[in-house]
């Protein structure tokens, strides 16, 4: 039997079988989950959800007694009483059966992943160009039928945070419009899960990433497609995409708020030189500031018509020296939460050496190389070396950024100069 009770009348020990009211508004990336913890209590009572529907048979009574009975008046945590909530039904508990568990997300191999990935992109694919199909004839757009999508790129990166970011990657010239928005959606959720953000707002910055450019349905294919320079009218045209994607949004159902907000403002700069409003700085909040990066970052590493795809090393060095584009310190956290890191960076190595990244190398660009120097065991410089390393690579690993303070590089431009002036042994071949 299902129970319609409110935030304040949900005990541990019960199964959550959904919430009424907007999907956006309760604090779980899953709508389906027994309440174990004083945490998740916590957040239950404090959403903004008008119900939550209780699984009785799924539940576990924490004293063997009726759940229906005592909801219909009982103390809130702030002393007060709770009045019944309508439609609750005061039957008899019957004997509580073990719940049924939903099925965790459990890690996967590089390779697993990958063609399951395969899959979860493909149906993205096809989901997103019926949402582009739908807004060119002025349809409203559905976010409950989006947060589905974000949820399943969200898994594919629990099982394996590169599979699905390292593939659609990969994109098809002709493919670019859809399958940048399922690239953003994943290194979106990617990026805010690396910021310890909650659930709720990971899952609101996939679905932001999904919408981020449904305002190019007003830009003329010949436009959005032209290999060639544009001109004044058709660059208006461009920059006025994220104006008229935020408008469809805004008249649209269950959006949540980062996706009004990304839409609008994932082409403003820290400087203020962006659009649609010249924002900068303090006025762009941490939403927009992400989804500038990963805008770009997917742009730039794609293959475009005007434009072949840089390495994701080579993006990042050039994304790192544009200045006055992008929040800095955030720019190098995303760096971080891919395991990519621009040229020049100082690195730890998962064998107690210290590298500078000098490159990229691999077919596809997906190999770190790294200029070995330093052996943190015996705290001196060893010859130099190079080696390439990949993302699914166990031994040698990046392990993270490096401190030239911390090793006592006190002149590091000095070190760098010298390092990679060195010849190296050995070559970079992954």
């Amino acid at each position: 039997m299902l129970l319609h009770l409110k935030p304040e009348q949900v005990e541990i020990g019960m199964f959550v079988d959904g919430f009424d009211g907007r999907w956006i508004d309760h604090p779980f990336w899953r709508s389906r989950f027994l309440v174990e913890t004083a945490a998740q209590l916590a957040r239950i009572r404090q959403s903004e959800v008008t119900a939550v529907i209780v699984d009785r048979s799924r539940s576990r009574s924490p004293h063997g007694a009726d759940l229906a009975e005592p909801y219909t008046e009982r103390r809130t945590s702030d002393g007060g009483m709770a009045p019944p909530y309508r439609g609750v039904e005061r039957r008899r508990a019957t004997t509580f059966s073990p719940p049924l568990r939903e099925k965790a997300v459990r890690p996967a191999t590089y390779a697993q992943e990958r063609r399951r990935a395969a899959r979860v992109i493909d149906k993205s694919r096809r989901a997103v160009i019926d949402l582009f199909d739908s807004a060119r004839m002025g349809r409203a757009v559905d976010g409950s039928k989006i947060a589905p999508l974000a949820q399943a790129i969200g898994d594919s990166i629990t099982r394996h945070s590169r599979a699905l970011i390292n593939l659609v990657r990969l994109k098809q010239k002709d493919e670019y419009t859809y399958l940048h928005s399922v690239a953003v959606c994943a290194l979106m959720i990617n990026f805010g899960r690396h910021l310890k953000l909650d659930d709720a707002e990971v899952q609101a910055l996939g679905v932001a990433g999904l919408l981020h450019d449904v305002g190019k349905v007003a830009i003329a294919d010949d436009v959005l497609l032209k290999p060639g320079k544009l001109t004044l009218r058709e660059r208006a045209s461009v920059e006025g995409h994220p104006l008229a994607g935020h408008a469809l949004l805004a008249q649209s159902s269950d959006i949540p708020a980062a996706a009004l907000e990304v839409c609008l403002r994932h082409h403003e700069k820290m400087d203020g030189s962006g659009y649609p409003d010249g924002l900068g700085g303090d006025a762009l909040s941490l939403y927009a500031r992400m989804g500038a990066i990963c805008d770009v970052y997917d742009a730039v590493t794609s293959d475009r018509p005007y434009k072949a795809a840089w390495t994701p090393c080579e993006a990042l060095t050039a994304m790192q020296s544009w200045t006055g584009h992008f929040d800095a310190p955030l720019l190098d956290k995303f760096a971080d939460s891919l395991g990519i890191f621009p040229v020049g960076t100082l690195v730890t190595l998962s064998t107690g050496m210290l590298g500078i990244v000098t490159g990229s190398a691999g077919e596809a660009g997906e190999a770190i190389v790294v200029r070995v120097f330093f052996d943190c065991d015996l705290l001196a410089e060893c010859p130099p070396f190079d080696c390439a390393i990949t993302q699914t690579a166990r031994e040698p690993g990046i392990v993270g950024r490096a401190s030239q303070k911390f090793w006592r590089f006190d002149d590091w431009p000095a070190t760098v100069a010298r390092v990679l002036a060195a010849k190296p042994e050995g070559d970079a071949r992954p």
